[in-house]
């Protein structure tokens, strides 16, 4: 029985940034929520405690960012709206009672599109051809995303459509909208229920062993292991002397002892995404 659904991890197996959009990306979410605060904060029944400066948000961002990974340490992501809700509280905004879901779910949206607009990321070349080549081997293929991101579906459907790419997902599945993080058991049954498939019938590929590999895993799903851009980790590495937010784990390989218990099951390591349309016509 040919596989019917296909799941693929993200940042750096379909798109990856370079540290200048990465550091264009956190200058313009730092300067539109800026913005978007000081513009509430002038509007009439709203008040802070104390007025704020730009450098009061750039410290309240960096605090956010220093939260988010409590959250991520235990396998959980916050939604865009609550890190909105988290910055106004940082910086002692009053919002009426009557005006805060409105607010806090545009604060979100500010955190999640600023600067994504105009510059995109850069795809991988491998990407289009290889989603073309799985809807035309398996028509009836159902697909989706599965990312570890901070960024709402809204912002990454844009994003993939203007890459040129969206059109093949019939679904995405973002941590910050789940409120769990890859290799947590939940994102992935999420998705399972959405594509309404079982894990056997179904190939997972991402870059990332502990997150995409030991997470589809331990639900039942084949896995792939994307190595083809893990030269991005080094050159990231190279430019900040550190893996500039890129986990310590990143780029590890299958472990020879890590075998699935059900021989029917494939997990394999690839380095050509197209290697995975050969792996997937040999799932029983």
């Amino acid at each position: 029985m040919p596989i019917k659904a296909l799941t693929l991890d993200l940042w750096l197996t379909l798109i990856w940034d370079s540290s200048e959009l990465e550091d264009y990306r956190k200058l313009r979410r730092l300067v539109n929520f800026y913005r978007f605060a000081n513009r509430i904060h002038r509007n009439s029944g709203i008040k802070a405690e104390s007025s704020f400066k730009f450098n009061d948000v750039r410290l309240a961002i960096e605090s956010l960012s220093k939260k988010s990974e409590e959250y991520y340490e235990r396998g959980k992501d916050l939604h865009p709206r609550e890190r909105g809700e988290m910055l106004f509280r940082m910086l002692k905004i009053k919002v009426e009672e009557k005006d805060r879901e409105g607010i806090f779910e545009k604060a979100g949206k500010v955190l999640s599109n600023s600067g994504y607009l105009r510059k995109h990321p850069n795809v991988n070349p491998e990407a289009r051809p290889t989603l073309r080549a799985f809807r035309k081997t398996f028509p009836d293929l159902k697909i989706a995303l599965i990312s570890n991101a901070a960024r709402s579906t809204a912002t990454y459907r844009r994003t993939l459509n203007a890459l040129g790419i969206g059109e093949y997902f019939d679904h995405f599945v973002i941590s910050c909208e789940i409120g769990f993080l890859k290799p947590r058991k939940e994102i992935f049954q999420h998705t399972l229920k959405l594509l309404k498939v079982k894990p056997e019938e179904t190939l997972h590929i991402g870059d990332l062993f502990s997150a995409d590999v030991v997470g589809a895993f331990s639900c039942g799903m084949n896995a792939c292991l994307y190595s083809g851009l893990w030269k991005k980790y080094s050159q990231l590495a190279s430019v900040r002397g550190s893996m500039y937010g890129i986990p310590s784990w990143a780029g590890a390989h299958i472990p020879e002892d890590f075998k699935p218990k059900d021989s029917k099951v494939i997990v394999e390591e690839i380095q050509k995404l197209q290697q995975a349309l050969e792996i997937a016509k040999r799932i029983p």
